[in-house]
C-alpha cells in the first residue's frame, strides 16, 4: 500500500512542539490536521492545529466573551508580519514558487463572528481559532515544497512545522497590546448593544460615524465579508429630526449616539441614483455579525433572524400567496391559499414576505433594485387584476405586518415611502430627514406633473 504524509500524521504531531506551543494531538486527522500534495505535486499543503501558551491576554480585565476580538487581533497581526518575514512565509507558500495559490491565507478579515457560516475560506476567529484556559488555539495553514512521503523525511517535515509554528507563536506574543485591547473592547460593545436592542424597542442601531460602503476583493466578494471602502467614505450621522438614540458602550467606556430603527416601524431610505441606499441597507442586514475595529460597521448592530427578500424566481409548492394574489396567474396550480408551480418574480417575492411575517421575523428588508415593482406599488396594468400591492396592503391595515419592521430602500416606490413612519434621503451620501407630510406634498406635485405629461 502506497504511503501518504497523513499516514505519518500522528508521529509528526507528537514531535511538533516546543516549551511555547504544542501541536494539538486531539485534533481530528484529515479534517483539522493534514498534509496533502497539491494536484500537480509541486507543493505540500498542510493544516496544523496548535495550542500556544501565552500570557498576552492576562492584562485584559474585560469579559471573556470578548476574547474572540483578541484572537482576531493576533491573527491579523500574523498575516501582516508574514508578508515581510520569511520565517512566517509558509503561511502563503513562500518557498513553493506558487504563492498566488495561498494568498487567501493573507487576506484580511474584519468579520470576528457570525451565526452564519460565512468567511469560511479566510483565517479568522471561529470554533477552531479561539482562546480557552489561558491558551490560544489556532489552525495554521500553509505550504512547503513537495516531498515524497517516507519515514526518513519525517524529521524534515517536523523541523519545518516547528520553525513555522514557533515563528507564529513569537508573532502572537509580539502583537501590540493596544490592538488586542481595542478589538476586545469593540466586541464587548457590540455584544452588549445586541443584547440591549430589545429593551430599547429597536431592531437595529446605526452608530454615528458608521461607514457602510464596502470594497470587494477576489476573496471577499460579498457585502457581509467585504472590508471597508478605501478613499472617500462619507460617515453616517443620524439627523437630529429623527431623535438620535444615546447608548453607553461598556467595552470602550464611552457613550455614542445614532439612529435606532424601531420594532414594528416602516423605515424608508430614499435618494437619487448611486447615493448609497443599497449599501446602507446591506450594512443594516450585516449588523447581525460582529465586526472588527476599523471595519466601519463596528457600531452598527442588528437583531439576528431578519430577512432580506427579493424577486428571484423559485419553484413554489403548496404555498400561501394571500393577500397579495386573489387569483393565480396562468401556469400555476391550486388556489391562492395553496399555490404550486414556477413562481414569477412577484409571486416568489410575495411568498418570501408572507413567510417572514408568519415566522415573526424582527425585520424585513426590501431593496428596490432586487424587487418586483408590480408587487410593491399599484400600477396601471394591474388595476384589473386581482393582485394587491404591498403599498396598498399596508395603507389599508398596518397590523398586517404584525410586529415585523419593514426597512425599504429605493427611489421609484414612492407610494411605499409615503406610508413610512420615518424617511431619510441620502444626499451626497449623507442622510437628511424628510417628514412624511413633506414627502407626500412633494409626491402630489410630482404626480400632477406626470398627469400633465400624459
Amino acid at each position: 500500500m502506497t504511503s501518504t504524509w497523513n499516514s505519518y500524521l500522528s508521529e509528526i504531531l507528537h514531535h511538533t512542539r516546543t516549551p511555547d506551543f504544542a501541536a494539538d494531538t486531539h485534533a481530528r486527522p484529515i479534517t483539522d490536521a493534514y498534509i496533502v500534495p497539491s494536484p500537480d505535486k509541486q507543493d505540500l499543503h498542510f493544516a496544523l492545529p496548535v495550542v500556544i501558551k501565552t500570557g498576552i491576554f492576562d492584562e485584559i480585565s474585560l469579559p471573556l466573551s470578548g476574547s474572540i476580538g483578541g484572537i482576531q487581533a493576533v491573527i491579523e497581526y500574523c498575516k501582516q508580519k508574514a508578508q515581510s518575514s520569511h520565517d512566517l512565509g509558509a503561511l502563503y507558500g513562500v518557498d513553493t514558487g506558487n504563492q498566488s495559490r495561498y494568498q487567501v491565507n493573507l487576506e484580511p478579515c474584519t468579520i470576528i463572528s457570525s451565526s452564519s457560516s460565512i468567511a469560511t475560506s479566510l483565517w479568522h476567529p471561529d470554533d477552531q481559532n479561539y482562546f480557552k484556559d489561558q491558551k490560544i488555539h489556532l489552525i495554521l495553514q500553509g505550504a512547503f515544497p513537495y516531498r515524497e512521503p517516507s519515514s526518513s523525511r519525517v524529521p524534515e517535515i517536523v523541523d519545518r512545522l516547528v520553525s513555522y509554528a514557533q515563528a507564529i507563536t513569537d508573532t502572537v506574543n509580539a502583537t501590540p497590546r493596544g490592538k488586542i485591547k481595542r478589538t476586545w473592547e469593540v466586541v464587548i460593545d457590540q455584544q452588549t448593544l445586541q443584547d440591549r436592542l430589545g429593551e430599547l424597542g429597536l431592531i437595529s442601531f446605526i452608530g454615528d460615524g458608521t461607514r457602510p460602503a464596502r470594497e470587494y476583493t477576489r476573496y471577499r466578494c460579498w457585502e457581509r465579508v467585504a472590508g471597508p471602502k478605501r478613499g472617500v467614505h462619507i460617515p453616517f450621522i443620524c439627523p437630529r429630526e429623527l431623535n438620535p438614540v444615546e447608548v453607553y458602550l461598556p467595552g470602550s467606556n464611552k457613550t455614542i449616539t445614532g439612529l435606532g430603527i424601531r420594532r414594528g416601524e416602516l423605515f424608508a431610505i430614499t435618494g437619487s441614483n448611486a447615493q448609497g441606499k443599497s449599501s446602507l441597507l446591506q450594512a443594516i442586514y450585516c449588523g447581525q455579525d460582529i465586526h472588527a475595529h476599523g471595519d466601519g460597521r463596528e457600531h452598527l448592530v442588528t437583531l439576528p433572524g431578519g430577512v432580506s427578500v427579493d424577486s428571484t424566481n423559485i419553484e413554489l409548492k403548496g404555498v400561501d400567496l394571500t393577500p397579495f394574489f386573489g387569483s393565480l396567474p396562468p401556469g400555476m396550480d391550486g388556489t391562492p391559499y395553496c399555490a404550486s408551480g414556477h413562481g414569477s418574480g412577484s409571486a416568489s417575492m410575495a411568498f418570501r414576505i408572507k413567510e417572514a411575517i408568519k415566522k415573526r421575523s424582527p425585520y424585513i428588508i426590501i431593496d428596490e433594485d432586487r424587487s418586483a415593482q408590480n408587487l410593491l406599488n399599484p400600477c396601471y396594468m394591474s388595476m384589473d387584476s386581482q393582485v394587491n400591492s404591498l403599498a396598498s396592503l399596508i395603507s389599508k391595515d398596518r397590523k398586517w405586518l404584525d410586529d415585523s419592521s419593514l426597512i425599504i430602500a429605493g427611489s421609484g416606490m414612492e407610494l411605499m415611502i409615503a406610508g413610512a413612519d420615518r424617511i431619510i434621503r441620502l444626499c451626497n451620501h449623507a442622510p437628511v430627514a424628510v417628514s412624511r407630510d413633506e414627502w407626500r406634498t412633494g409626491l402630489k406635485q410630482y404626480y400632477q406633473e406626470l398627469i400633465e405629461m400624459v
